[in-house]
């Protein structure tokens, strides 16, 4: 082991603009940190249908939310580990 070690993230809501930073270890999912992102200690706020978790560029990054924070800095996806959760766009449904 060894190679585990806490990073610094930051987690914006496009939904309310407050945004959460707080240490995690790198071995932890993408789900994982936006589900730590959600909690009472941190933004406080409930996930919804339709939610997206993107990089703060606007990259989706729904296909790598199983991966962990350490292969998404091997993959260099969203290298500065700031994220954003975007609720569901407005306008009609297709």
């Amino acid at each position: 082991m060894g190679s585990e070690h806490e990073v610094e993230v930051q987690v914006k809501s496009l939904k309310t603009a407050e945004i959460a930073k707080f240490k995690i270890n790198d071995s932890v999912t993408l789900q994982t940190v936006w589900d730590t992102a959600l909690s009472k200690d941190h933004l406080n706020e409930t996930r919804n249908p339709g939610d997206t978790f993107r990089c703060a560029k606007g990259e989706d990054l729904t296909s790598f939310l199983s991966d962990t924070l350490s292969q998404l800095a091997e993959k260099k996806v969203c290298e500065n580990r700031h994220f954003e959760i975007k609720g569901p766009s407005g306008g009609a449904l297709a």
